[in-house]
Parts: C-alpha cells; sequence; structure tokens
C-alpha cells in the first residue's frame, strides 16, 4: 500500500511519519523542502524551478537530485502525485 505525499507528517527538523505504514523517517533539508514543495500542490516542474532557485545549485544537478529524491520516495511506498 502506498502513502500520498499529501498524508506523510512533517516537522520542520525533517522528522516524517507515514500513517499508513506507521514507519517514521528523518528527510535532509533538501528532501524536506521537495515534499512540502509537492504537498503544497506544485508540479514537478515548478517544485524543481523552486529548488534551483532557493538551493542557488545548478538545473542539471538539480534534476539529477530531485530525480533522485522521488525514484527513493517511491522504494518508500510513497505515492508521488
Amino acid at each position: 500500500m502506498s502513502t500520498p505525499l499529501s498524508d506523510l507528517m512533517l516537522n520542520d527538523r525533517g522528522f516524517v511519519f507515514d500513517p499508513a505504514s506507521g514507519e517514521t523517517f528523518q528527510l535532509n533539508p533538501t528532501g524536506l523542502r521537495i515534499v512540502r514543495l509537492l504537498q503544497s500542490g506544485l508540479s514537478h516542474d515548478a517544485a524543481l524551478t523552486q529548488m534551483v532557485s532557493e538551493f542557488e545549485v545548478d538545473e542539471h544537478t538539480a534534476q539529477r537530485d530531485f530525480s533522485d529524491f522521488l525514484e527513493n520516495a517511491v522504494r518508500l511506498g510513497w505515492r508521488i502525485e
């Protein structure tokens, strides 16, 4: 069973609780920001653009890191919409 990102509970320190599985996770600041941007309803492209701006990273690096994060999130059972 997968958990939509919107159902994950987060705090400002990167602590994540998945209510469907009962598991907890710790995200780094980048991962936390990605989840929060996607939870806010931004598209993947808009979230990526925001990440490039906020973290002052080139688009290629941001795209790679963003894609890697999403792949790992799917492996954890989180549904990326």
